[in-house]
């Protein structure tokens, strides 16, 4: 990366100014990536669970209900917790939009943003609960599976819903993102319009389907979070870069 990502006419104080939001972005991705791997970081293995492969499969999406059979309670707990609680940084990190778009349109992505990352937490927060049920469905006698199933599929509804819900409205709001960006309507050159969360995530997307079984259930279960610390890796790269050359004037 090169200091041609950034408009030339931004002096040091405002480059600076940016970095407390980066590196809240980076700590950040980097918690959810962990939260990811304790929580959803199993390959799906229905064979080994005929009572969903088999019995169930008719009620349930048969690899979600088997994919967290074999965490601990512990491991799912952390897994949870982890990107919970940095879910703050997230947001916060989101503060750097309004600093590198200009000011009349800081809000156009500043808010989808933010509420795509408040909504986030629950969504992933969910699937903990959803493993737990599941495991107690397969350790408990056929007479209470009925209610519990009842039970999971409240649970599996609420995750989807705010799950995608969180995903299209942050989609969105970095969808505006890149067309500000490629209109000059930021400091960034248009020309940068790639450095962009969608276009990573795209990319990690596509690297999936070269990847072997289980690096590419790996790399694939973290890759929104991987296609952020991208971003803000990158974007942090560049200003630091800036910050050198504009003290160098």
């Amino acid at each position: 990366m090169d200091t041609m990502m950034i408009q030339q006419n931004k002096n040091e104080k405002t480059l600076k100014q940016t970095l407390p939001a980066i590196y809240a972005g980076i700590v950040a991705a980097i918690c959810w990536i962990a939260g990811d791997m304790l929580i959803v970081g199993f390959t799906p293995s229905p064979d080994k669970y005929p009572l969903f492969s088999e019995t169930y499969a008719s009620r349930v999406n048969v690899d979600l209900a088997t994919l967290m059979l074999s965490g601990s309670t512990s491991r799912l707990m952390w897994g949870a917790l982890l990107a919970v609680f940095s879910v703050p940084l997230y947001i916060y990190s989101a503060m750097v939009i309004s600093q590198i778009i200009h000011r009349k349109f800081t809000m156009l992505v500043f808010v989808p943003l933010f509420l795509g990352m408040s909504y986030s937490p629950l969504a992933h927060a969910g699937f903990f609960y959803v493993g737990e049920i599941y495991k107690t469905i397969l350790n408990t006698d056929v007479s209470a599976h009925e209610q519990l199933l009842q039970t999971a599929d409240g649970f599996v509804k609420i995750l989807e819903i705010v799950w995608i819900t969180s995903l299209v409205v942050m989609g969105l709001g970095w969808l505006i993102f890149g067309i500000l960006v490629a209109k000059g309507k930021t400091w960034l050159k248009p020309g940068t319009f790639w450095l962009n969360p969608i276009v990573f995530l795209i990319g990690i997307l596509l690297l999936t389907f070269l990847l072997p079984s289980p690096l590419k259930d790996w790399v694939g279960l973290c890759r929104l979070h991987e296609a952020y610390f991208l971003f803000f890796v990158i974007l942090l790269v560049a200003v630091l870069k800036a910050i050198k050359h504009s003290s160098q004037k």
